[in-house]
């Protein structure tokens, strides 16, 4: 997959069956709409899929599945990418730790919250 903010190509990183995507160039995070559930959200109110848009200056970007311009939302005071047909959530860099500082997941014990922190240093 593209980079949906600089064009490079998305790495697939993956460690005991968790996979996320990755931009080596950006550092931005794509979380497909299965792959959300591992970051272990467990409270629907902190559901991308399920916010509004908003209205925002920052660039806008396309889904890198199906191309199609993708919705700001503001989850939880974090402003991130959603596929309007909802085929995942994009990070840009320091959200993904913004968001998972701001819903306290480090302390709910999601491997995959664990393994970003270990691989990427984002839950510190």
């Amino acid at each position: 997959m593209i980079c949906p903010k600089c064009g490079k190509m998305l790495v697939v990183v993956e460690r005991n069956k968790i996979e996320v995507d990755w931009c080596p160039g950006c550092g931005g995070f794509w979380f497909d709409a299965s792959e959300w559930k591992l970051l272990g959200v467990k409270d629907d109110k902190y559901d991308p899929f399920t916010y509004e848009p908003v209205k925002s200056r920052e660039k806008g970007c396309k889904c890198p599945i199906c191309r199609k311009f993708m919705y700001k939302v503001d989850v939880n005071g974090v402003l991130l990418d959603k596929c309007p047909v909802y085929h995942g959530i994009w990070f840009d860099k320091g959200e993904l730790a913004d968001f998972v500082n701001s819903v306290n997941l480090k302390s709910k014990n999601s491997k995959t919250v664990n393994f970003l922190g270990e691989v990427f240093n984002i839950n510190q």
